[in-house]
């Protein structure tokens, strides 16, 4: 057993090991028969259900985004790339996309029959409509404004990228 961890298993040295997590960028020696990851790989493949590749967890690596296992995505929601390429794979997005649209054949209506109930409406169910209608264009500014930063983020990675290849 190894002298130099605490309740390892395994010697260091052990060619059974094919990856080791490491939290610092530099480490003294290194195996070639082994990959050196930072801990957020573990995390996101236990989130994700699969292994993920190595190459965006080596030390000194920017790591992909965090995306929590505990988020349930709604109607008008930001779904980050990352996470929207996770459904893809499980197959939840193109039900809920499938969805969507049926929602929005069946609620069509013309701004006249719109405005002709919310005539026929209570006052106290038209202040309840318009606090609906404020959250949900709230909701929409907010889904917008992170759109905008994740293109702005997006764009800068690709710029970062072009100046270290050249």
């Amino acid at each position: 057993h190894s002298a130099d961890a605490l309740g390892a298993t395994f010697d260091e040295s052990s060619e059974f090991i094919t990856h080791q997590i490491v939290d610092r960028p530099v480490q003294g020696h290194r195996y070639l028969s082994r990959y050196y990851v930072q801990p957020q790989w573990v995390f996101d493949c236990v989130n994700h259900r699969k292994l993920l590749p190595v190459e965006d967890y080596f030390p000194g690596v920017e790591l992909p985004p965090h995306l929590s296992p505990f988020v349930q995505e709604e109607e008008g929601d930001y779904i980050p790339p990352e996470r929207r390429a996770m459904l893809e794979e499980e197959g939840k997005v193109e039900y809920a996309q499938q969805n969507e649209e049926q929602e929005e054949k069946s609620e069509e209506m013309t701004k006249e029959e719109k405005n002709l109930a919310l005539m026929a409406m209570k006052k106290k169910d038209k202040r309840l409509y318009d606090r609906i209608m404020h959250s949900k264009k709230k909701k929409r500014s907010e889904v917008r404004k992170l759109e905008t930063k994740r293109k702005a983020y997006d764009e800068a990675q690709s710029q970062k990228k072009q100046k270290t290849a050249r």
